[in-house]
Parts: C-alpha cells; sequence; structure tokens
C-alpha cells in the first residue's frame, strides 16, 4: 500500500499538480492575459514539459529542483506584480497559485524522499 510519503506517490502527485498548473496557465493565456498571454502560454508549456520529465524520472536531481525554484519563482513574481498593479487578482490566478503552494509542498516531500539514503527512487 502506497502513503503519502511514498517516492512514486509524490511523484505521481507532483506531476498532476504540474500538469494542472501547465493547463490552467495555457487556459488563463487564452482567456484572461490579453497582451501578455504570449508568456502564459510559455509559463504553461515549461509546466507541461517538466510533468513528462518528472514522470519519466528524468533527471530528477536537476528536474525536481528546477520545478521546485520555478514554482516559487513565479508565485512570488505574481505575488509582487499583483500587490504593485492590481493585475491576476481574479479568480482563476488565485486557483492557480493555491495549486502552485501546493506544488512547492509536494516538490519539497519528493525532493527530500529522493534524496533520503533508503529509498530507491
Amino acid at each position: 500500500m502506497q502513503t503519502l510519503k511514498d517516492p512514486a506517490m509524490l511523484r505521481w502527485s507532483a506531476t498532476a499538480l504540474i500538469f494542472a498548473t501547465g493547463l490552467l496557465d495555457i487556459y488563463y493565456g487564452n482567456s484572461f492575459a490579453g497582451f501578455f498571454e504570449n508568456l502564459w502560454y510559455v509559463m504553461g508549456s515549461i509546466y507541461i514539459f517538466t510533468a513528462a520529465v518528472i514522470a519519466a524520472k528524468f533527471e530528477p536531481r536537476f528536474a525536481q529542483p528546477a520545478v521546485f525554484g520555478y514554482a516559487i519563482f513565479l508565485f512570488v513574481l505574481w505575488a509582487t506584480t499583483a500587490l504593485g498593479t492590481g493585475a491576476g487578482l481574479d479568480t482563476v490566478a488565485y486557483v492557480d497559485k493555491a495549486i502552485e503552494a501546493l506544488l512547492v509542498v509536494n516538490m519539497a516531500l519528493l525532493i527530500r524522499s529522493s534524496r533520503s539514503p533508503n529509498t530507491l527512487s
């Protein structure tokens, strides 16, 4: 039976969160972003690509911290921009950032469990 601390379970939940965030970013760019939609398409595409990389367990020592840092970077960038301009303060943006916050926690747990000497993932 798999538990929430099982590396495989963490990897697949991270993959689902990354993929959901990528699709939501593409949707946001298509529906809400206006002039900046290309930026949202790029951010969503990066997330979808990294979801495939994480699922494939390709270079986890690079990919996992990269996704962790990317999610934190985008979260902080959104927060500072939203506070400064008032843009991005809608329901879709809040849902996107809530998923990103879960993703950051999930990636931290995945990085920790995959670095543990007693796991093989």
